[in-house]
């Protein structure tokens, strides 16, 4: 009798992170990094919506739900869950999410949020598990190596001293709004921190999928290193630092 041969298992593969960063402009300019966002999230996925940022620059949070609504909609996402305080929130309850989609507002503020809540871990831990998560603005600061790229549009009211950042974006730091007239200080940046940047215009943005860091939006992502600055068009692989 012939000997049966035996297969071997295919390995089980992990679920990738599923990050999208973007520069921070409106629901237009953010259109197609919002598709993408709704295309991974899926047309019945649950969204977590963070407004907290918009706290840091005292605007009342109570209207941010509708915002968010009318942002997402747009796309063909519509389950969304709004919470305003990390604290009176259950973090196991992520595990009832598709997606986090974290908004604007003042870095400092959301990151010290973040950070005393313990929800840092619980995001992180979220992405790992093949949650997606989009941060705008603020929300896409937080996502980096470090935060200190805001300081030239946000207040450290709050005193924040740990400025890390929860590093999901490949080992970049995110600086938000950019223009070109921003070269210079990221430059200094660089020089001072050591940290390589992606410089986001509000019109631009990056995904991570896995190891893929690829540049979206209707704008390129530019890379700041110690090297100097190179340019990533949309749909291009930001190589390696």
């Amino acid at each position: 009798m012939a000997q049966a041969l035996l297969s071997t298992p295919s390995p089980i593969s992990e679920p990738a992170p599923r990050i999208i960063a973007a520069g921070g402009g409106s629901s237009q300019d953010e259109l197609p990094l919002l598709e993408l966002f709704a295309k991974w999230t899926g047309s019945k996925g649950r969204v977590l919506f963070l407004p907290i940022a918009q706290a840091g620059v005292g605007r009342p949070l109570d209207g941010c739900l509708a915002w968010g609504k009318a942002t997402l909609e747009v796309v063909g996402v519509d389950n969304i869950t709004m919470w305003t305080d990390l604290n009176s929130e259950n973090h196991q309850s992520l595990d009832g999410f598709d997606s986090i989609f974290i908004g604007g507002g003042n870095t400092f503020f959301l990151l010290d949020q973040v950070r005393k809540s313990g929800f840092d871990t619980s995001l992180v831990k979220f992405a790992a598990q093949g949650g997606v998560v989009y941060g705008s603005s603020a929300g896409a600061i937080i996502l980096g190596q470090d935060i200190l790229t805001c300081a030239h549009l946000d207040e450290n009211r709050v005193g924040l001293d740990n400025l890390r950042g929860l590093d999901m974006v490949n080992g970049f730091c995110v600086w938000c709004h950019y223009q070109s007239e921003d070269d210079e200080s990221i430059i200094e940046y660089i020089s001072q921190n050591g940290w390589p940047v992606l410089a986001l215009s509000e019109r631009s943005g990056v995904s991570v999928d896995g190891v893929n860091l690829i540049a979206q939006g209707y704008e390129p992502t530019y890379v700041f290193t110690a090297n100097g600055k190179r340019t990533v068009n949309v749909g291009e692989a930001v190589l390696p630092r």
